[in-house]
């Protein structure tokens, strides 16, 4: 019997499809779900389970609000593409974004990328490829709201407080607008 995905195992196909797609987002996602048909079909609804388990983690009002303040604006579903694009940078750029959540601006030259839902039901489709079938089990429901307390996007003061680099980029580009300055945005 094959043994469920280890996340020491899951990082690896991560981080590999990271490393061998580099800048190019898009292309990330098509060596993941290569490096992802690869798999025994055992191994893909873990591996979907962990990587869910990750977006969980980054389903946090101060990640939320780092977020909102370098993309704009996030529904839902634009806020489950922008924690698969956070995944899709390996363990530690979710660690640091994790602690540190003004982190988020180092992933700016890649922001065009963030609301494209590359990586959505990959490990799903490596599965069909394999098996002809969906997988078993539907996600578990993960939490209703993002924990924490949303901050005051619109309080420019405690946003060049609680994110420096993230209002220094946005002073340097302000094309993208500035929720304080503009309310509406």
């Amino acid at each position: 019997m094959v043994q469920p995905v280890e996340r020491a195992q899951f990082w690896r196909i991560v981080e590999g499809a990271r490393a061998a797609g580099g800048a190019d987002t898009e292309r990330v996602a098509q060596v993941l779900l290569r490096r992802l048909r690869e798999l025994p079909p055992t191994e893909l609804e873990p591996f979907q389970e962990l990587w869910e388990q990750e977006q969980d983690t980054l389903y946090c009002w101060p990640i939320h609000d780092a977020a909102t303040l370098l993309l704009g604006p996030l529904d839902d579903d634009a806020l489950l593409a922008v924690q698969d694009w956070i995944v899709s940078h390996g363990r530690g750029t979710v660690q640091r974004i994790l602690d540190d959540p003004d982190s988020l601006v180092e992933l700016a030259v890649d922001r065009h990328n963030a609301r494209i839902d590359w990586f959505c039901g990959l490990p799903m489709e490596a599965h069909i490829a394999a098996t002809g079938k969906s997988f078993t089990a539907d996600r578990l429901d993960g939490p209703d709201e993002p924990s924490g307390v949303p901050a005051g996007l619109t309080d420019g003061a405690s946003m060049r407080q609680r994110f420096p680099r993230l209002t220094a980029y946005l002073d340097d580009n302000p094309w993208i607008g500035q929720p304080w300055k503009d309310p509406a945005r």
